[in-house]
C-alpha cells in the first residue's frame, strides 16, 4: 500500500506539472512553481515529526493533497509576476509588487484550509485519530511552504529569467502539446487503478478497526 501511494505521489507531482504547463504555455515557469512542493514537504515532516507521529499511510494521503494544495501560491505569485511584466514593468519591479499585492491572497488561502484541518489535527470529532496525521502533515506544510514560498520562489524566479520584456519563454508546438495530452491521458487511467486500490485498502482497515 506504501509503494501504491509513492507512486500515486509521483504521477500526481507529474501531472501537476503537466496541467501547468499547458496552463501557462512554458516549461519554466511551471518549474520555478514545482519548488513549492518539497517547501511544503519539508513542513509537512517537521509537523510530523514535533507531535510523534509516524509517516503511514494516512499520512501519506496529507502529502499527496498537499501537493495539490502549495502550487497554488506558486502560481498565484509566478502569474501576477508574468502579467506585471507584460504590461511593461520590470522584472524585480515586478517580483517586489506581487508579492506586496498577492500577500493576502496567498495567507487567506492558507489560512482557510489550516482552520479547516485544525479540528482532526487536534482530535476532535468521532474518526478524528484515525485522518490526525493527515491533517498534521497538511497544516504543517501550508504554514512552512506558505511562508518559504513568499521568499523562496521570487528569488529562483529573479535566478532564472532574465531582465528583459516579458515575452512568451518557449513557443509549445501543436504535437507536443498531443503527446502530452497523450502521456497524461495514460497517468489519469494508472492514477485511477492505484487510487482504486488504495482507498479499497483503506477501507478494509477502517472496517477492521470498527
Amino acid at each position: 500500500s506504501m509503494s501504491q501511494l509513492v507512486l500515486m505521489l509521483v504521477l500526481a507531482v507529474i501531472f501537476i506539472y503537466l496541467i501547468m504547463v499547458a496552463q501557462f504555455q512554458s516549461l519554466l515557469s511551471p518549474f520555478i512553481i514545482m519548488f513549492c512542493i518539497p517547501l511544503a514537504f519539508t513542513g509537512g515532516f517537521i509537523a510530523l515529526f514535533i507531535t510523534g507521529n509516524e509517516l503511514g499511510i494516512i499520512s501519506m494521503l496529507g502529502f499527496i493533497m498537499l501537493a495539490g494544495l502549495i502550487v497554488n501560491n506558486g502560481i498565484v505569485l509566478i502569474d501576477y509576476i508574468n502579467q506585471a511584466r507584460r504590461e511593461g514593468m520590470s522584472k524585480h519591479e515586478a517580483i517586489i509588487d506581487a508579492g506586496r499585492t498577492r500577500l493576502r491572497p496567498i495567507l487567506m488561502t492558507a489560512m482557510t484550509t489550516i482552520l479547516a484541518m485544525f479540528t482532526s489535527a487536534i482530535g476532535i470529532g468521532d474518526g478524528s485519530d484515525m485522518i490526525k496525521p493527515m491533517a498534521i502533515a497538511i497544516i504543517g506544510g501550508l504554514v512552512y511552504g506558505t511562508i518559504l514560498t513568499l521568499i523562496v520562489i521570487p528569488c529562483i524566479y529573479d535566478a532564472f529569467n532574465r531582465e528583459k520584456s516579458m515575452v512568451e519563454e518557449e513557443v509549445v508546438l501543436s504535437a507536443y502539446f498531443l503527446w502530452l495530452l497523450h502521456i497524461a491521458q495514460k497517468m489519469i487511467n494508472k492514477f485511477k487503478q492505484i487510487a482504486e486500490n488504495a482507498f479499497a485498502t483503506l477501507y478494509t482497515i477502517e472496517k477492521s478497526m470498527l
